[in-house]
């Protein structure tokens, strides 16, 4: 079994999409700093998982389940030749309140 990682907070340690950003921002505080990016959570549980892996490459699924009831799912890829760190929207479900 797949070991996870929970938690309040996370760093985000390459460029964000926008529509990520700006959700991330109503659950919680999000504070840039260059490509770094610091997020916590007030209400609710950040969680890591591991999808895949490789020498050369790494993707884990990052959860974002604020107390509202939405969900929020970001891949996270790593490339580990190139250096480069992506993140992209994998899920998103928002609760009545956030649907406005």
């Amino acid at each position: 079994m797949q070991r996870a990682l929970r938690g309040k907070s996370y760093v985000f340690e390459g460029e964000l999409p926008e529509e990520v950003a700006l959700l991330l921002e109503k659950w919680g505080k999000l504070v840039k700093r260059g490509e770094v990016a610091i997020y916590s959570i007030e209400q609710g549980e950040i969680k890591i998982r591991k999808i895949s892996e490789s020498p050369t490459k790494s993707v884990r699924r990052i959860y974002i389940n604020p107390a509202c009831g939405c969900v929020l799912e970001i891949d996270e890829s790593r490339d580990f030749e190139e250096g480069r760190i992506a993140y992209a929207l994998y899920k998103k479900r928002l609760c009545p309140e956030h649907q406005a």
